[in-house]
């Protein structure tokens, strides 16, 4: 009966603090949260209010063309002040006439243009054929000589021969593609067409 009277006596203020800090708690949550929501609506009201400078709309009167962009090039053309404008209208047809010039040109190196590409191409082939005639040829020759009756086996040897003689055409094939994208004149690259240096 002492032991359960002094645990009473300690347990009886520990009870009697804690229900007077519990209302003090309970109510400060609400204030908190009412003071970060009030907040918020605060914050939001003041970014509607702040002035956004209005979406800028890109027209062809707004838009600034610097000399010797893309769409001025054909468009600039040197002139008195107070004269006509049809005086420009022959220079324009002037400055048409080099750029039918390159296209003649560009209509010309045209099919040397896919010689070169289909030679190439050609080329890639053989020697992807090449590689893979030596590759079997390696493997084949491992597996006649790892056999330890290879020198009767003559039908293993006819067939390394074969071998050998078809990497030798594949090979001269391929020296004569070489030969030949070689002795084709070299692509001369268009000026007009060829981007600037930086």
């Amino acid at each position: 009966m002492i032991r359960f009277s002094v645990s009473l006596r300690l347990a009886l203020p520990a009870v009697l603090a804690a229900g007077a800090l519990l209302p003090a708690v309970v109510s400060a949550q609400p204030q908190d949260s009412q003071s970060v929501a009030e907040a918020a609506r605060r914050a939001r009201a003041q970014k509607k209010t702040t002035d956004k400078p209005p979406a800028r709309v890109i027209t062809d009167d707004t838009l600034v063309v610097k000399k010797g962009d893309v769409q001025s090039a054909t468009a600039e053309v040197p002139r008195m002040p107070g004269s006509a404008e049809t005086s420009a209208q022959p220079a324009a047809g002037a400055a048409n006439a080099p750029a039918s010039q390159n296209a003649s040109d560009d209509e010309k190196a045209r099919p040397l243009l896919k010689q070169r590409v289909a030679l190439k191409e050609k080329i890639k082939d053989a020697q992807s054929d090449l590689d893979l005639l030596q590759r079997e040829f390696q493997l084949d020759q491992e597996a006649f000589y790892s056999s330890p009756d290879y020198a009767n086996n003559t039908s293993g040897k006819a067939k390394l021969d074969a071998l050998k003689q078809q990497i030798s055409d594949k090979q001269q094939e391929l020296d004569r593609l070489k030969a030949e994208l070689a002795a084709l004149p070299a692509a001369q690259e268009n000026p007009s067409t060829t981007p600037p240096k930086p």
